[in-house]
């Protein structure tokens, strides 16, 4: 009977050990990659919009798919520096009942009309090189941008906007740890945003991190806008490389735009998913 009761005993207890064992494990976050690597994220944004313009209420849907290619193009003890492209962009907004398709990849879809403006902004950034430098815990220093900047400075600044580098602490956490960062991500403008990160589990290769943020900007590309947001979610890292694997994000945000002296209310509420691959 006692050795009984023992091994019951010890049936419920030696399966909690690893797990405690594993709850209290400590990790150093940060980016471990070489020289050479090349990553693809496809990224999906789901946006509905509401806004009003002279009494009238618009709502629009879009839905823009972007796959990006980043290269490891130089790897120091201080500091990594990346190539990306935008390879591709589709975009299908519906506004009114009606549907308008844009596809970079499709030259039907930008012949004419809506598509051929889209494309003479969109033809900025398509295929053509951006640097970004940041240090192993993510933080970014500097961009090369000046393949973008040459006719488009808005396109550029939303290529800044749009990074979704984890920013990693400077020390070992174990899951249920926080963390904040403040992003800057146009220096010219004074748009910030405000991070906080906890690691929700350590699991095989895996680190899952929860993410909550605000957005606040005064002033973008020197139009005066009032901009308030929040975005939620998380993201899945790779622990060994410090590489986002996959993001699902829910953001809402609120702002005016002063256009000819009137003010236009807009609402944008988003989902955004983003899965990477190593090539």
């Amino acid at each position: 009977m006692k050795n009984l009761k023992l091994f019951i005993t010890l049936a419920f207890v030696l399966p909690l050990i690893p797990l405690q064992a594993n709850a209290q494990k400590k990790v150093l976050l940060k980016y471990n990659v070489k020289q050479g690597e090349k990553y693809v994220s496809h990224i999906t944004a789901n946006q509905d919009i509401d806004m009003e313009a002279q009494g009238q209420t618009i709502t629009m849907n879009q839905i823009i798919t972007t796959d990006v290619s980043t290269v490891i193009s130089e790897v120091t003890h201080k500091e990594i520096k990346t190539t990306n492209m935008v390879e591709r962009l589709t975009m299908k907004q519906t506004m009114f009942g009606q549907v308008f398709n844009y596809d970079s990849s499709d030259s039907t879809t930008f012949a004419s009309g809506r598509g051929k403006q889209i494309s003479n902004a969109m033809g900025n950034i398509i295929k053509k090189p951006y640097g970004i430098t940041m240090d192993h815990l993510g933080n970014i220093s500097s961009y090369d941008l000046s393949a973008l900047l040459k006719d488009n400075n808005k396109i550029s600044g939303n290529i800044k906007s749009g990074s979704n580098y984890v920013i990693f602490p400077d020390h070992k956490v174990k899951a249920g740890d926080s963390w904040v960062a403040d992003i800057k991500p146009m220096k010219t403008d004074n748009m910030k945003i405000h991070m906080k990160y906890t690691l929700k589990k350590l699991s095989g290769k895996k680190a899952t991190i929860a993410l909550e943020g605000t957005i606040t900007a005064r002033k973008i590309e020197g139009q005066t806008i009032n901009l308030s947001g929040t975005l939620s979610g998380e993201a899945v890292v790779n622990k060994k490389t410090g590489w986002t694997m996959s993001t699902n994000l829910t953001q809402d945000i609120k702002m005016k735009i002063e256009k000819n002296g009137m003010e236009i209310p807009m609402n944008i509420s988003s989902t955004i998913t983003s899965t990477t691959e190593k090539k």
